[in-house]
């Protein structure tokens, strides 16, 4: 399996998931236990909202993009040496409803070493994208990747960082 580490991501990479359909029962048993609001859970009172009709919630939205995310940082063949968030932004941008269908793609804007050794700092634009275009959730997230280990060079074994002590390591696996 291959590690990703700081050192194999360049401002501008782009990945993205494969489509996901919004499923309007499970959206609908998300939105009453965790986002009750009526916007969420009523149709009728949904209707005369300016949204016209029930909308996910934005929980539901970003579980949709974490989920999605998996097929991006955790693959069988591919793992991200991620060592842990530091920020998020998030902007939600249009409403997600039953039946969209949504992929996630996320795009490296920096990528740097981190001031202390063995690590690095990466900023990255997650988007929620729906079938026709729009961006429906919008994240910037700041986080920590781990910088290759010293011992290893591309085409070698990349399976066991050694740059950071066990204790303060863990790949990406959700």
């Amino acid at each position: 399996m291959k590690v990703i580490y700081l050192e194999d991501l360049s401002i501008g990479d782009s990945w993205e998931s494969s489509e996901h359909v919004v499923d309007g029962d499970e959206m609908l048993a998300y939105n009453q236990q965790n986002d009750p609001w009526p916007m969420h859970v009523d149709p009728e009172a949904a209707a005369k909202t300016s949204y016209g009709g029930v909308i996910a919630s934005g929980g539901y939205t970003i579980s949709i993009m974490y989920r999605l995310g998996h097929e991006i940082y955790n693959r069988p063949d591919r793992r991200w040496a991620f060592l842990g968030g530091l920020d998020w932004h998030l902007k939600f941008v249009e409403p997600v409803r039953a039946g969209d269908r949504l992929r996630e793609r996320i795009t490296i804007l920096e990528a740097r070493p981190s001031s202390k050794p063995g690590r690095g700092i990466t900023k990255i634009r997650m988007e929620l994208v729906k079938n026709r275009g729009d961006v429906a959730l919008s994240v910037e997230s700041v986080g920590m990747i781990a910088a290759r280990p010293p011992n290893t060079s591309f085409g070698m074994d990349r399976h066991t960082p050694t740059a950071l002590p066990p204790s303060r390591y863990f790949l990406m696996q959700f």
